[in-house]
């Protein structure tokens, strides 16, 4: 358990915090994702302990009321007061204990256990991807036509440079079309749209000049999609080929796919 960010916390809920702390406090929060993540973890736990702690105190104290009522009426020296109020004392810890046990071990636990072993493989995936995608830029005219797309593409509109190539591609008598589903498909991963991404990269010819590039960026759909089989077989199949462009990063993501 981090103990300085515990107190932190609780200083900060309780307002104990002097002005340039809680400034400070608070800028980190919003600049430090990492911090704000188990700072947030930290806070529902608090938040969690004090509410069953305030639960179980009150099931206590109401028995040890019924307790008093069932007692004689009789005058109560000032020993048995100082005794009394230790034992309502005693209650508070015991029970803000129980809370803590309780929070911790039946609550907080089994959901840190479950998200760490039903999430690890998405989390990895996805900065697998983050790491290795890059947009390349915008090709040189093969031809006329693709001027549209090609600007659009260009300026960083994927949305626009889809819509165009959607059109060309549409047309039976438009010859560029490996180049074309080559850069739908980065526009389409660049949207966050990574199975229409396969579907374009995929109907890239093996003779074209972009294949290797549309083998690679395939490799990325799969990754981003969560299939990690298909994807170490592709990535496996560029890593074989000593003149593939990307054949240093598919080897390093093979090692971490392992």
């Amino acid at each position: 358990m981090n103990e300085t960010l515990y107190n932190l916390l609780r200083q900060y809920q309780s307002g104990q915090l002097s002005a340039e702390e809680k400034t400070a406090f608070e800028k980190r929060l919003s600049e430090d994702p990492s911090f704000a993540t188990e700072a947030g973890e930290y806070a529902t736990c608090l938040l969690a302990i004090h509410e069953e702690g305030d639960r179980l105190l009150s099931d206590k104290l109401s028995v040890y009321a019924k307790n008093l009522s069932e007692m004689n009426a009789t005058p109560i020296s000032l020993e048995q007061t100082k005794v009394k109020t230790h034992r309502i004392s005693t209650y508070t810890r015991l029970a803000y204990l129980a809370a803590a046990i309780f929070v911790l071990f039946v609550v907080a636990l089994p959901l840190w256990l479950a998200d760490g072993s039903t999430h690890p493989e998405a989390e990895s995936t996805d900065e697998m991807f983050a790491a290795n995608f890059s947009i390349p830029p915008a090709p040189e005219a093969r031809d006329d036509d693709a001027t549209p797309w090609r600007t659009a593409y260009g300026k960083g509109d994927y949305p626009g440079a889809i819509q165009n190539l959607e059109v060309l591609l549409a047309d039976p008598a438009f010859k560029g079309r490996s180049e074309a589903n080559h850069y739908l498909g980065v526009s389409y991963l660049a949207t966050g749209k990574p199975a229409k991404a396969l579907n374009a990269l995929t109907k890239v010819s093996p003779d074209s000049y972009d294949w290797e590039s549309a083998q690679w960026y395939s490799a990325l759909s799969l990754i981003k999609l969560g299939r990690t089989e298909d994807a170490t077989s592709l990535l496996s199949e560029i890593a074989g080929q000593a003149s593939h462009p990307q054949q240093k990063q598919a080897k390093k993501m093979l090692e971490t796919l392992k």
